[in-house]
């Protein structure tokens, strides 16, 4: 775990899971996997194998070691609906959320059919849980408002959205459902422009 982050929104982050592959256009610039690539070879570095997904169960148990509360986002290196991630092992990192309760655990996906399926049955258990904050990436219209549909059809005491980095004017959103609402543009290298009347 990252004792600092500097997202903005979050405190810390958690990586039980690494790695991920592209799924629609947010993930185009996606830094995580910039930084990662890096140090592809490195040996002995975290990040090694590059971008590759893969589980880091030694990791499963670190929020019990920080004693003071956090904000913490959960695999900012990586999506823990990506279909490489078993449903067994998702549980498995739902159970430390749902057991390490003095943090506020933020959950971002881009693959939110799987979230709605598994939150309304496997994960049911960590639905009800006030400390564990659900969210989609929603960066435009064709594959971003979707999801929206599908976290608010999912069982979840908090439901949130990124809206970054935002790619179009997404038009008037139902945010029914919705608890919390991140907007940001893209940065770094090649970073497409978003105009200021989007986020209107």
């Amino acid at each position: 775990m990252a004792e600092k982050s500097n997202i903005e929104w979050t405190d810390a982050t958690w990586n039980p899971v690494r790695g991920c592959t592209k799924i629609s256009p947010g993930c185009k610039h996606c830094y995580a996997e910039t930084f990662a690539e890096r140090f592809r070879g490195v040996a002995g570095h975290p990040y090694e194998q590059g971008f590759d997904p893969r589980l880091v169960p030694g990791k499963l148990h670190e929020p019990f070691k920080w004693a003071t509360s956090r904000m913490v986002f959960v695999n900012s290196m990586s999506d823990l609906f990506h279909t490489y991630v078993p449903d067994e092992y998702i549980e498995r990192v739902a159970k430390v959320m749902v057991t390490a309760n003095w943090h506020t655990y933020q959950v971002l996906t881009k693959r939110a059919d799987r979230l709605q399926q598994l939150l309304s049955r496997p994960l049911r258990f960590a639905s009800e849980a006030k400390n564990v904050w659900w969210g989609v990436s929603v960066e435009n219209k064709k594959h971003g408002l979707p999801r929206i549909d599908h976290l608010r059809k999912a069982p979840a005491q908090i439901r949130f959205l990124s809206v970054e980095p935002l790619l179009e004017d997404l038009g008037e959103i139902d945010l029914s459902g919705i608890h919390w609402v991140i907007v940001g543009g893209e940065s770094g290298h090649g970073a497409r422009l978003m105009k200021r009347e989007w986020v209107a």
